[in-house]
């Protein structure tokens, strides 16, 4: 009798201690899902700090990397908003040419007494109207944010090729403008500035109001927030202007920082970057959501990588082939522990 209970106790207890097991894993796995990318990042900066001592890990070399990607976070980070709505906007690498060639075109027009920051205004207000026009055809004319805003894009390039006649406006830009894109304050390049501004604001706007919880509302169920009384439409418009806005700054700091206006090409180095880096920030800290700190991460994955590469003397083709290789990988380990640990 005893030996029996003896076996039924032994019974008993083995499955939880299997439970106990898989439950462990299951955390661990989940640990790695929301740091893995952040422990990447390490790894990179420790890889090419090793490599290069005396040039990568230096402080002018660390405030290169932050100026060379601050104008990708700053159009990265309003791409965030949308994707948190499950929108895709492929308007921001016009938009961003938009925004370069604009300004540079309206301030060489006042030559005599340019008034930058008026401009600068109305440019912004010019790239807030493209999204805001994404949003309407979104919403009110249901068409897939994909599709209207590929068609935005490519009215814009047509638009900006038909007013520019392609010519490149280099020479006439004030240097009080040109200040925003090639000086410091307080030995902090002034596009990092901007970018910490930028970064702030929405962080704030999406982490600690009632706007970013709708956001979030939405992209999780867009039916369940539309019977909990959210103005869906209204927050499609405000998400595609608020990437506009970004991608429209991110364009005028290309411009002051290369003191040149260009019709064509601004905006295409930044958008698949800006769509490797969200979604990669979509690994981070919390799995399967976009946001705003891990969209930084993800950022900064890509400027070390790009910017250790050319400090290790490797040749451009290669830098582009390891690039994409090492973003590839890390958003297939990513996808690969998100889908185990659930």
């Amino acid at each position: 009798m005893s030996d029996e209970v003896t076996q039924v106790g032994i019974d008993q207890i083995r499955p939880i201690e299997t439970t106990r097991t898989t439950k462990r894993t299951r955390n661990w796995k989940i640990e790695i899902s929301r740091y893995g990318t952040i422990i990447a990042l390490v790894v990179l900066f420790a890889v090419f700090s090793f490599a290069r001592p005396d040039v990568f890990a230096t402080e002018f070399n660390l405030l290169s990397i932050l100026s060379q990607a601050s104008i990708l976070l700053i159009v990265s980070v309003g791409l965030t908003v949308c994707l948190i709505m499950g929108l895709y906007d492929l308007s921001i690498s016009a938009v961003a040419t938009l925004g370069n060639y604009m300004i540079c075109s309206l301030l060489v027009m006042q030559a005599d007494q340019p008034y930058v920051w008026l401009t600068i205004v109305v440019v912004i207000g010019l790239c807030a109207i493209v999204g805001i026009a994404n949003g309407a055809i979104v919403s009110y004319l249901g068409v897939s944010a994909f599709i209207a805003t590929l068609a935005m894009g490519s009215i814009l390039t047509g638009v900006i090729l038909g007013y520019s006649q392609t010519r490149t406006i280099v020479g006439g830009i004030p240097d009080s403008f040109l200040a925003l894109g090639q000086q410091s304050t307080f030995g902090i390049p002034n596009p990092v500035l901007i970018m910490v501004v930028i970064v702030a604001f929405l962080w704030v706007l999406l982490e600690h109001t009632q706007i970013g919880r709708n956001l979030y509302a939405i992209g999780g169920s867009a039916e369940a927030a539309k019977l909990s009384g959210i103005a869906i439409r209204r927050y499609a418009l405000l998400a595609l202007g608020i990437s506009a806005v970004c991608a429209g700054i991110g364009g005028m700091i290309a411009a002051a920082n290369l003191a040149a206006g260009r019709p064509t090409g601004v905006g295409d180095a930044y958008l698949l970057n800006a769509f490797a880096a969200s979604f990669i920030g979509a690994s981070t800290l919390r799995p399967g959501q976009f946001h705003v700190l891990g969209t930084l991460v993800g950022v900064l994955i890509i400027g070390v990588i790009s910017n250790g590469l050319s400090v290790l003397g490797v040749e451009t083709y290669w830098q582009y082939i390891v690039q994409g290789a090492l973003l590839l990988a890390a958003m297939f380990g990513a996808g690969v522990v998100s889908s185990r640990s659930i």
